[in-house]
């Protein structure tokens, strides 16, 4: 079997690298993509050193696989080159999310909508993917109906560069002024909240928010689901937490709700400790938590989920699809 992985000197990448010596045959040839600036790196998967290749037309050859994790514009320039290579092509970006034709996948969830003629599927927004897994078990027991999700996403999101800059702030202590204006964002991040991630939209809210109501509508196949959504960036590294209402047709009981939790693959609910996003960093599983039956109604839920957002929430859901591609 033969994998290309495009991004792969990015967070997502080496997350992606280190999941496939897992996951895929000891005996895959890999070929690692990159941008110009990181051409020529060096990485190591399965003891083996490869240098990174530019992604350039030239470059690219038949492959039985291509994870990408190098933003939406390469994702559109380069996607359907691989797929005339004869690769699956598994999406990190937001190129391709809300193409009817393409699904948008997590594993565990709706994988069994890709068959062995899907040849481009995307992976969901990291924060979407959290929230989603603890969703969907309530669903199957209760019936959604609507959400009211409050997301605190972590720097790492936003790639290298914010998180680069997260530990510049932090180490400048407290000389760290409210108008310093040399960070990745607009705002000081460390030792701060800034009430909005992503960009801001005509309608007022941000596409990380917009997000949260085209895809998880998509991946549950539930088109009516309503969706008032708020996203704010906070000064952790890793680590995307979500504080989510929950509104269902059928009445909700608090132990009947983490029983589906529970027994669902690829989420966990903790009460002692409360999860927090250094808890969720490095883990597979989403973590869910502080799970209350609603005060004005008997059906709603509100809870709280917390998942490391460079794993499920990108590098191992796609590599999770690509050994489920491998085996159709």
């Amino acid at each position: 079997m033969k994998i290309a992985i495009i991004g792969a000197t990015g967070l997502v990448g080496r997350k992606i690298i280190n999941l496939s010596e897992e996951y895929f045959p000891k005996d895959t040839s890999y070929t690692f993509f990159a941008s110009s600036k990181s051409k020529g790196t060096e990485l190591v998967i399965n003891k083996n050193k490869l240098i990174v290749q530019e992604l350039i037309d030239k470059n690219i050859s038949e492959f039985d696989i291509a994870l990408f994790s190098a933003g939406g514009d390469r994702s559109k320039g380069f996607a359907k080159k691989f797929i005339e290579h004869g690769a699956y092509v598994i999406d990190n970006s937001s190129a391709f999310r809300h193409d009817d034709e393409v699904p948008l996948v997590v594993y565990g969830i709706n994988e069994k909508t890709i068959n062995s003629n899907t040849k481009l599927i995307a992976n969901p927004n990291c924060t979407t993917m959290g929230l989603v897994m603890a969703l969907k078990p309530l669903h199957d027991k209760f019936n959604l109906k609507s959400i009211t999700p409050v997301a605190y996403q972590a720097v790492s999101g936003s790639g290298t560069q914010a998180v680069e800059s997260l530990s510049r702030e932090i180490e400048m202590g407290d000389n760290l002024k409210e108008d310093y204006a040399d960070g990745f964002y607009p705002r000081p991040i460390a030792k701060n909240v800034i009430p909005v991630a992503g960009n801001l939209l005509e309608n007022g809210y941000s596409d990380e928010e917009m997000k949260f109501v085209n895809e998880s509508r998509k991946i549950l196949s539930i088109e009516d689901l309503i969706v008032e959504p708020s996203n704010a960036r906070v000064g952790v590294k890793t680590g995307h937490g979500t504080f989510c209402s929950a509104v269902f047709e059928n009445e909700v009981s608090r132990e009947s709700a983490i029983d589906a939790i529970n027994n669902f693959d690829g989420i966990e609910y903790w009460d002692d400790p409360l999860p927090t996003p250094l808890d969720a960093e490095g883990r597979d599983n989403v973590l869910a938590s502080r799970m209350r039956e609603g005060l004005s109604s008997k059906k709603i839920l509100n809870f709280w989920v917390v998942s490391d957002n460079l794993l499920k929430g990108a590098a191992l859901n796609a590599v999770q699809i690509g050994k489920y591609v491998s085996e159709l």
